[in-house]
């Protein structure tokens, strides 16, 4: 029998083999579960201790226990180096299972291997083998599911990044089909429903609905405008979110447009790269006429505007398209003087409607169905917003 066992990695794999584990003892069992309320030699003493009447113990630390130490980071050494040497002291019977503690250290593990075993289970997989599983497990409940709308699931766990979380990924597919139960088909806009409360996950979805808009050879922006207005409709702070919004697209077509001024000047992508990551991100010090912008800095170091695989995301295509192909240079200057433009008239002062009028103005630039700089002013300028629309 084991008496040392470590399990890392995603939950079910770990309570499968806490199932096993168990399974492998006598009936009635006795289980200890310890944290990190319990001291170390109160936990030492228990694991160490020899039963009386011959049962099997089980001893889960699911969090290191406590000790004295001027650091928690030193405490985390110490108590680590004092489990390494009572594995040997363990009496028969009684099995010791740290589960999921973050032990990756090898002269630990290689202790543990001595009077146990050491489980590492995947705890990310790529997004491509996450798409497969979800067609995979709704196709399981006899639903409808297609690889878009399996893509936009998967893509709602980590918008920018490759891989997803085993764990979160379960809990969402536990959540959504709940959601969807008794529907054959699952659709775009279940997913929205569900993952609304996300404002990273409207925000990167709504750019990703906007790139194909403008795209496309229809123009039809209601899928962009639903997709706002159902955000919106849930905030708390409507205007500050309503605000942070338009900031946050600025920062994105800002982007963009710096990428498609180095492309137009012949330059090429690494170029491009370095040239947009110098740029430096600032904050602001002071109020009013006291107020100074200066670098952010993060260790010592300017933090950057854009990372470098900010600015290849918008080179590169995903999905088969590349943001910057979206859109022309020209294009690209009317939606961002739109956007400074439009924050600028919601700071003096908008009602609720007015600022929603306004960001179905930038909806509409974006996607290209309003193309002129006099339409924008003519609609921004006016005292009332939803007056003085005609044509683009």
């Amino acid at each position: 029998m084991n008496k040392v066992i470590v399990l890392e990695g995603n939950s079910s794999e770990r309570k499968r083999a806490l199932k096993k584990i168990r399974n492998s003892l006598t009936d009635g069992y006795n289980t200890t579960i310890f944290d990190n309320k319990d001291s170390y030699d109160h936990v030492s003493n228990s694991i160490t201790e020899m039963s009386c009447f011959g049962e099997d113990n089980l001893f889960i630390v699911r969090e290191l226990p406590r000790i004295e130490a001027p650091t928690d980071a030193q405490a985390r050494t110490k108590v680590i180096g004092r489990f390494k040497k009572i594995f040997k002291d363990i009496p028969y019977g009684n099995v010791l299972v740290f589960d999921n503690i973050g032990l990756s250290a090898n002269s630990f593990l290689k202790e543990v291997k001595k009077f146990g075993e050491v489980h590492q289970f995947k705890q990310k997989v790529n997004k491509p083998d996450g798409k497969k599983a979800a067609i995979s497990y709704f196709d399981h409940k006899k639903m409808v599911i297609s690889e878009e709308v399996a893509q936009l699931l998967v893509d709602s766990l980590n918008l920018d990044g490759d891989e997803i979380d085993i764990d979160k990924f379960n809990l969402l597919m536990h959540k959504f089909y709940h959601y969807v139960y008794n529907k054959k088909e699952v659709t775009t806009k279940d997913v929205h429903s569900v993952c609304l409360a996300s404002k990273d996950f409207v925000t990167w979805t709504l750019y990703k609905v906007l790139d194909k808009i403008s795209a496309s050879e229809g123009k039809d922006i209601t899928p962009a405008v639903v997709l706002i207005n159902d955000y919106l409709n849930n905030v708390k702070h409507f205007q500050h979110e309503a605000v942070m919004l338009i900031r946050g697209m600025s920062w994105r077509y800002g982007l963009l447009l710096l990428a498609k001024q180095g492309v137009n000047s012949g330059m090429a992508q690494k170029e491009i790269v370095n040239q947009i990551s110098n740029i430096s991100k600032l904050e602001s010090k002071g109020r009013a006429f006291m107020m100074k912008l200066s670098q952010k800095m993060d260790k010592d170091q300017p933090k950057q505007e854009y990372s470098t695989g900010m600015i290849n995301s918008v080179m590169s295509s995903y999905y088969g398209t590349a943001p910057l192909t979206c859109y022309s240079y020209d294009q690209l200057l009317l939606i961002y003087y739109t956007l400074v433009k439009t924050v600028l008239k919601v700071r003096t002062g908008c009602t609720d409607s007015e600022i929603r009028i306004a960001i179905s103005i930038v909806i509409a630039v974006v996607c290209g169905v309003i193309s002129k700089k006099n339409t924008v002013d003519g609609i921004l300028e006016h005292n009332k917003m939803g007056y003085g629309i005609r044509g683009n």
